[in-house]
């Protein structure tokens, strides 16, 4: 386990005049922003689980059916894509919750295939000419903390960038052991504000671009939103006074 440290800036906050309901409740919410924030890495998948506590979690292991290869675009539970050899993706192969992605061009796709060590299948992607390639990865909505398993077929090392709803960003170089055997490596935000995360792979030979498994990321449950609970508390207090105030003019 690592702490990485990273600076966060809160906003100057300045009321003046008279300000709407959701103008309060949006300024309240930005200067909850902590000055520091941190992001703890992992890379044992026990110890990851035991920190990310009672979050719920989504895992994809890329294992619903052989796909090879994909060709350029979104690689998520909404898109129907067609393949040149085996079966496409259909709705539903690829959990919710996240979009894999590949930068567009020629020659640009990913593979979802088995072997390697892993599991049932695995997703990858081919190195382009140039030998970079990345594997990008949007939430649907900001997480708190993501992790996933790969080996040799990563590269020696690979290069990690995470983006928060800040607007800043992590950027890190991770070392892979020369063995098939699966290696985790996780990271948890002390903040629910990941909004996407980059994967960039060095393999020596230029064969593939990045290797991932088992991709586990954290959710947020629905049913609890302390704003919209915030505006209906405050607009019941608001409609009584009215009503009070009213009642006495008669």
């Amino acid at each position: 386990m690592n702490l990485i440290s990273r600076n966060l800036t809160s906003p100057n906050i300045c009321l003046k005049g008279i300000i709407s309901l959701g103008t309060l409740l949006l300024v309240c919410g930005s200067a909850s922003i902590a000055e520091s924030a941190t992001i703890t890495s992992f890379t044992n998948r026990n110890d990851f689980n035991t920190a990310i506590g009672s979050f719920p979690v989504i895992i994809e292991d890329f294992t619903n059916s052989f796909h090879f290869p994909i060709i350029t675009g979104i690689l998520n539970s909404q898109t129907n894509l067609v393949v040149d050899n085996g079966s496409p993706i259909r709705p539903g192969d690829i959990k919710p919750g996240a979009t894999y992605s590949t930068p567009p061009g020629t020659g640009s796709f990913f593979n979802i295939d088995a072997g390697g060590g892993y599991t049932g299948g695995f997703l990858d992607g081919f190195a382009s000419s140039d030998f970079n390639r990345t594997l990008t990865i949007d939430f649907d909505k900001n997480v708190s903390a993501f992790g996933f398993d790969t080996n040799s077929l990563m590269g020696n090392d690979f290069n990690l960038t995470i983006k928060f709803s800040s607007g800043e960003s992590f950027e890190q170089n991770f070392l892979v052991s020369n063995s098939i055997s699966l290696q985790f490596f996780g990271f948890q935000s002390d903040a629910i504000d990941i909004q996407s995360v980059i994967i960039d792979g060095n393999a020596d030979d230029g064969t593939f671009a990045f290797a991932i498994d088992n991709f586990t990321f954290t959710t947020v449950p629905e049913p609890f939103n302390l704003g919209g609970t915030l505006i209906a508390g405050l607009m019941g207090l608001w409609l009584k006074r009215k009503k009070k105030k009213g009642s006495q003019s008669v």
